[in-house]
């Protein structure tokens, strides 16, 4: 992934193009609105998804983020990139220093979304972010163990050595200790901690060693959003029991 100059001449070829910038060859325009970015050249603008920037002025979509230097810009994953001053996100900055120590934590994209969407974890210094796209924004993970922390590659879950964490808030009535997953996929977000059944941040019900689970093969062939779970002869759709009329709608979608 790397910025690319304007080469979008309307709001209708940016669409086409699944480019959210566009220029008239004098003035930078954000998508359909009509307010041109401030002081931005044409020639001189680079752009990735919702951000742009040249060398002195660093925008979300057509809003001037002050205080964010453009200097330096790279993007780390489909959630995040970083300046030498601040680590951004489409919902908000995180101000660093220069020498600051920034590792994503996983490639930046839910995989629980039937279309691919930014959320994800990233360390910077000694702490943990999430970051979730259009919800609770970027968020700082509280009473995290940062040393044991791990993100679980699926945009949502993440664990320390005691706490289990989803879009990252921790899960309560979950540990880390006992902890695994239904399916081993970044595409199931079922698990079983702490005699619970959880979908992501959810319990589903009580858990015990007798019960038995089972997930559509069709949901595992798609290799997508497996929100569909069978236990002991009853239906659920993420945390919902359902009726199999339900379930098989749901089911359908695999197919």
């Amino acid at each position: 992934m790397k910025a690319i100059k304007l080469n979008c001449h309307s709001a209708v070829e940016s669409e086409e193009n699944n480019c959210h910038f566009w220029t008239d060859g004098k003035l930078v325009y954000y998508e359909r609105n009509n307010v041109p970015l401030k002081n931005a050249h044409p020639e001189q603008m680079r752009c990735w998804g919702n951000f742009a920037y040249d060398d002195k002025r660093f925008f979300l979509q057509n809003k001037l983020l002050r205080g964010v230097s453009p200097k330096g810009f790279m993007i780390l994953n489909h959630s995040f990139a970083k300046t030498n001053s601040h680590v951004i996100t489409e919902n908000g900055c995180v101000k660093i220093n220069p020498d600051s120590i920034v590792r994503t934590l996983d490639d930046g994209a839910w995989y629980g979304s039937f279309e691919l969407a930014s959320y994800g974890y990233i360390r910077i210094d000694n702490s943990v972010w999430y970051h979730a796209h259009w919800n609770d924004g970027l968020t700082k993970l509280t009473s995290v163990n940062v040393r044991h922390f791990t993100s679980l590659q699926d945009g949502v879950l993440g664990i320390d050595d005691e706490r289990v964490y989803a879009f990252g808030k921790i899960v309560a009535g979950a540990s880390a200790k006992d902890f695994r997953k239904v399916f081993d996929s970044i595409y199931c977000g079922y698990y079983i901690s702490n005699g619970k059944l959880f979908f992501e941040g959810r319990k589903v019900r009580e858990a015990s060693a007798e019960m038995s689970i089972y997930i559509p093969d069709e949901a595992i062939k798609a290799k997508k959003n497996i929100r569909l779970l069978v236990c002991d002869n009853r239906y659920f759709v993420g945390e919902d029991e359902v009726s199999y009329d339900i379930f098989e709608r749901w089911l359908n979608n695999y197919k």
